[in-house]
C-alpha cells in the first residue's frame, strides 16, 4: 500500500500478515512430535527384538535420558535460529539437524558413561533413537515448511534493493525458493528512471530518505541489497551504511559464482573480508565413500524390490509390444560414451513419431526445444505413464551403477546430440559419474529449461557433499511416494 506525505514524495505502509511466533510454535511442535515418536519407534522396536537377541528393557532406566537428548536438541535447536529458521536451505538445514541431533547424543553417551549408567542402558535404543530422530525431524520439517510456506503468514517481509534488472532476479528466486521463507513486499530501485510500477506483482518504489523514514515505522526488519548489474548513483559503500541504518538485517547478494556456497566460510584478511572455500569433489576419501554407498545401496535395492522388477516386466511385456528394457546411448564422466538402462515406456518407433509430432505442431516444437522434453508425451504407453509417476522407470539403472557408468546421485546422463547446447558447462559436468537422481530433479524437474537445468548440475558438482547426497536421496524418496515423478 503506497500513500503520500505533505511533501507529495510516496510513503510505504505495509500490512503484513507475518506471524514468526505461530511458525516458531508449530515448528516447535513438529520436533516435539518427530522426537517422541522416534524414542518410542526405537523402544518398542528394541523390545520386538529381545526374543531374537536378548536382553531386559525397562523404560523407567531410558526415559531420564531420552529427556536429556529432547533437551539439548531443542535447546540447540533454539540458539541455531530454528525457530523460524529462515532464511536457510534444504541442504543447509539438513547438515546442522545432522549434526545438532549427533552432538546431542554424543553428550547423552558421555553423561551415561560418566554416571556408570552404561551395563544398564540400551545401546541398540540409543543408536535407534539417534537413526529416527535424524529421519523424523528432517520429514516433518520438509512437509511442513512444503505446505507452510503456501501461507501468506509464513514468510518473513523483505524489501529488496538495486537496479530493475537486479531486483527482478531477486524477487523471481524468492518467490520461486519458498524454503528459504523470505517474502518479497517491496523493491526499492536505485536507478533515475523507473520503468515499471510492480516487479512480479511486488510494488516498486523510487529511492528516497522519505522513503527509508516509512520502513522503519512498517517495522520491516529484513533487506535484501543487490547491485550486480547496476551503477548507482550513491557509492556501494554509502548505500550499505544508509541501508544497515534501516534494516537489523541485511542480505547482500552478490554475482554468480562457481564457488562451493554450501562450504563457503567467510574470514578477515587484515580487515578485508574473504571467503574460504573447500571443493570435496575434489577429495579423494569423498568419492571412495561414495562409490561404496553406491554399490551397497544398489545391491540392497536390486534384492527389495527384485519382485517389482518382475512384475512390471510382465506389465510392461501385455502393455505394449517391443522390449522390455530401454537402451539408449549417454555421455558419462570424461563425456565417455555408455549404454543406459530404463524400462520401455514409450511406444516402438518413439523417436520417427516425435519427428512428426513436431513437424505438425509449432507449441510442441517450441516446448520440445526448451525442455528437450514434452509434458504430455502421447507416445508414453499406459504403463509407461504409471512408471513415470512414481519414477520407477529409471530403476533398471542401478545396472549402470554397479557397472561404475553412473552413481546414485549426480549430474543429468545428457544425450550426445545435447553436447554441442551444453556449452562449457559439459567439461564441469563431465568431471563426475551421472546420477540416477540428481540436484534438478529434486529441485522441479518438470518447470526448469534446458539451460536452468545445466546450472542446476553445476551447482550440485561444485557443493558436493556426502550429506547433499543424503539429502536428494531423501527428497526423491518423498518425491517417488508422493507419485510426483512424472
Amino acid at each position: 500500500m503506497t500513500t503520500t506525505n505533505q511533501n507529495g514524495n510516496p510513503e510505504l505502509v505495509i500490512k503484513t500478515e507475518y506471524k514468526p511466533w505461530l511458525v516458531s510454535g508449530l515448528l516447535l511442535v513438529s520436533d516435539l512430535a518427530a522426537i517422541f515418536t522416534s524414542f518410542f519407534v526405537s523402544f518398542y522396536l528394541r523390545k520386538f527384538l529381545i526374543p531374537i537377541i536378548g536382553g531386559v528393557l525397562n523404560f523407567d532406566q531410558v526415559a531420564p535420558l531420552f529427556l536429556l537428548i529432547i533437551i539439548f536438541i531443542l535447546v540447540i535447536f533454539v540458539f541455531a535460529g530454528f525457530y523460524p529458521g529462515h532464511g536457510r536451505t534444504g541442504v543447509v538445514e539438513f547438515r546442522e539437524i545432522v549434526y545438532i541431533v549427533s552432538f546431542s547424543h554424543v553428550i547423552v553417551a558421555m553423561i551415561i558413561f560418566i554416571l556408570g549408567y552404561g551395563p544398564r542402558f540400551s545401546r541398540l535404543v540409543f543408536l535407534f533413537n539417534w537413526f529416527f530422530a535424524l529421519v523424523l525431524i528432517t520429514s516433518f520439517r520438509l512437509l511442513l515448511h512444503n505446505r507452510g510456506s503456501l501461507q501468506p503468514w509464513w514468510g518473513q517481509p523483505a524489501v529488496v534493493i538495486g537496479g530493475t534488472k537486479d531486483a527482478t532476479m531477486v524477487i523471481r528466486h524468492l518467490q520461486s525458493a519458498r524454503r528459504i521463507a523470505y517474502r518479497p513486499v517491496a523493491a526499492i530501485i536505485l536507478e533515475k528512471e523507473i520503468q515499471q510500477k510492480t516487479i512480479q506483482g511486488v510494488p516498486v518504489y523510487p529511492f528516497s530518505d522519505e522513503l527509508l523514514k516509512s520502513i522503519r515505522k512498517s517495522n520491516i526488519r529484513l533487506g535484501i541489497f543487490t547491485n550486480r548489474t547496476t551503477s548507482t548513483r550513491l557509492g556501494f559503500r554509502k548505500y550499505l551504511q544508509t541501508f544497515s541504518l534501516v534494516f537489523p538485517r541485511l542480505v547482500y547478494v552478490l554475482g554468480d559464482s562457481p564457488l562451493n556456497m554450501l562450504a563457503m566460510k567467510t574470514m578477515d584478511l587484515d580487515g578485508h573480508p574473504a571467503l574460504q572455500v573447500q571443493y570435496n569433489l575434489l577429495n579423494p576419501f569423498s568419492l571412495f565413500v561414495k562409490r561404496v554407498v553406491d554399490l551397497l545401496l544398489s545391491l540392497v535395492s536390486l534384492v527389495i524390490t527384485f519382485p517389482l522388477f518382475l512384475l512390471f516386466s510382465l506389465m510392461i511385456w501385455i502393455d505394449s509390444p517391443g522390449p522390455i528394457l530401454y537402451t539408449q546411448k549417454r555421455m558419462g564422466r570424461g563425456g565417455k560414451l555408455f549404454s543406459i538402462y530404463k524400462f520401455r515406456t514409450m511406444v516402438q518407433g518413439a523417436e520417427k513419431k516425435l519427428e512428426e509430432l513436431l513437424a505438425a505442431d509449432e507449441n510442441l516444437r517450441e516446448e520440445f526445444n526448451k525442455y528437450h522434453k514434452l509434458q504430455n508425451d502421447p507416445r508414453v504407453t499406459r504403463i509407461g505413464r504409471f512408471l513415470r509417476k512414481i519414477s520407477f522407470d529409471e530403476f533398471p539403472q542401478i545396472l549402470n551403477v554397479i557397472k561404475g557408468d553412473m552413481s546414485w546421485v549426480g549430474p543429468r546422463a545428457y544425450l550426445p546430440s545435447e553436447l554441442e547446447q551444453m556449452g562449457d558447462s559439459a567439461a564441469i559436468i563431465h568431471r563426475v559419474s551421472p546420477g540416477l537422481t540428481g540436484w534438478w530433479q529434486v529441485m522441479g524437474r518438470h518447470s526448469v529449461s534446458f539451460k536452468d537445468r545445466l546450472q542446476l548440475d553445476e551447482y550440485y558438482i561444485s557443493n558436493f557433499s556426502l550429506l547433499m547426497d543424503v539429502f536428494i536421496l531423501f527428497k526423491t524418496f518423498f518425491i517417488v511416494i508422493s507419485g510426483r515423478g512424472a
